[in-house]
């Protein structure tokens, strides 16, 4: 499956609603390190907890002991350091209890003033914590802070955007992206200073700046729409090699159609040619990702004129983005890859094989409801209503990187082509 630039949150965001947003990124991040497969299996496990916690608040009686409690009351109750144990990295108990233990204080969180919240910071910061846990508890408090003062919350830790890109510089860019949309103008002169105060330089040996990108992608919506040749000049103030990785942080489907021809337009005159395929195909994914379906992602090439090369980078990327989200609830049957295979013909015409026989491949790793032998069962099928092997050796390939041909061993022995097949089976000797 095609690797994003930053890692995804666990893939429950579909079940959080965005009051429960932050407790799920505090879990991923003390977990990340964790082998895949114990991973998925957390996953579930979440899946089950969020769903329970989500009733439970949402059913919660407006006279429970929580609505009693006053702001300024709960804020001074706060154990902090208590807390910081409870959803720290070392903590004692499963994940169940850690996802808990965030998610009740993000709620205690929500219900204090932008004061109380800054005093919390300063209590916090005569605490004897962990690095750990301090950075968990700072990272929550700030997110908070960052939606009743965004301003304020910026300059105090405007330091930190770049030591820390996955905690604090996250949250804050995304509290900037909010307030560009409602005072472009403020947002923007903010950003631009610290731009020339040498905030946003690079600490990477590559030069290149996570944040900066971020904090532009902030600002490029309204101006997409208001200033055309503004949104431009920020593009081309920026090395040529990072401008797509600006562009594709945009949410493309929350643009107007006026604005998507005019992202369209940017992407031709300033992403290296190279480049161009992957931008429309990134699109491409936001459009399927986000419920919409091939006739839309159609409707996009066309839109812009897309080339014969356009066309099928987007093509392949759709089908692996589509087949994964029908992955996950195992909804990938005869029915729905015939459907991708017609819209396939059309868009890259002569890959539909090699297209399917991959993203089966990449759906049946994913960790959804989807397997193996379900995929296996597929690509069999179309290997013989079309007589050739492409789909099975697409499959193949694609399948957990050759790590896992014992497993398909017996895929392998289906190859009609002997000059296909020796290469899988050497793989195996």
């Amino acid at each position: 499956m095609t690797m994003q630039r930053t890692l995804r949150p666990l893939k429950i965001i579909p079940f959080i609603p965005p009051l429960l947003a932050l407790a799920v990124i505090g879990i991923w991040n003390v977990r990340q390190t964790q082998a895949v497969h114990v991973m998925e299996q957390d996953n579930r496990e979440m899946r089950r907890i969020l769903r329970e916690e989500e009733g439970r608040l949402v059913s919660a009686p407006k006279s429970s002991k929580l609505g009693k409690i006053s702001a300024a009351t709960m804020s001074a109750a706060i154990a902090w350091k208590d807390v910081a144990g409870k959803i720290s990295a070392t903590a004692p108990g499963g994940e169940a209890e850690k996802l808990r233990a965030v998610m009740d204080l993000q709620q205690r969180l929500k219900l204090m003033t932008r004061d109380e919240l800054i005093a919390a910071l300063d209590e916090i910061d005569l605490l004897e914590l962990s690095p750990a846990e301090r950075a968990e508890m700072v990272s929550m408090i700030v997110a908070e802070l960052a939606k009743k003062d965004t301003p304020y919350a910026l300059d105090r830790f405007v330091d930190q955007i770049e030591a820390d890109p996955d905690g604090i510089g996250w949250q804050l860019g995304d509290a900037f992206g909010e307030w560009a949309k409602n005072d472009p103008a403020a947002a923007t002169a903010w950003f631009d200073r610290q731009i020339a105060a040498g905030k946003f330089e690079s600490r990477s040996l590559d030069g290149r700046s996570e944040m900066r990108a971020m904090f532009e992608a902030g600002i490029l919506p309204e101006l997409l729409t208001s200033d055309l040749a503004a949104a431009g000049r920020r593009l081309l103030a920026l090395p040529e090699d990072q401008r797509r990785e600006v562009l594709e942080q945009l949410p493309f489907t929350d643009l107007a159609p006026n604005a998507r021809k005019d992202y369209a337009a940017l992407v031709r005159q300033l992403v290296p040619a190279d480049e161009r395929p992957g931008s429309f195909a990134n699109i491409a994914t936001q459009l399927v990702e986000n419920g919409g379906d091939y006739q839309k992602v159609s409707d996009f090439l066309d839109a812009v004129q897309a080339t014969p090369d356009e066309r099928a980078v987007s093509a392949r990327q759709a089908a692996a983005s589509q087949l994964e989200v029908l992955g996950e609830d195992g909804e990938i049957n005869a029915s729905t890859v015939d459907a991708l295979r017609t819209w396939l013909d059309v868009q890259a015409p002569g890959q539909s094989n090699t297209i399917t026989g991959k993203a089966l491949a990449e759906a049946a790793q994913d960790g959804g409801d989807f397997n193996y032998d379900q995929a296996a069962e597929l690509v069999l099928r179309y290997q013989q209503s079309t007589g050739n092997d492409a789909v099975l050796v697409a499959f193949l390939q694609g399948y957990s990187a050759h790590s896992n041909l014992e497993e398909a061993q017996a895929l392998i022995n289906k190859i009609s082509d002997p000059q296909l097949r020796q290469p899988f089976l050497d793989e195996l000797k």
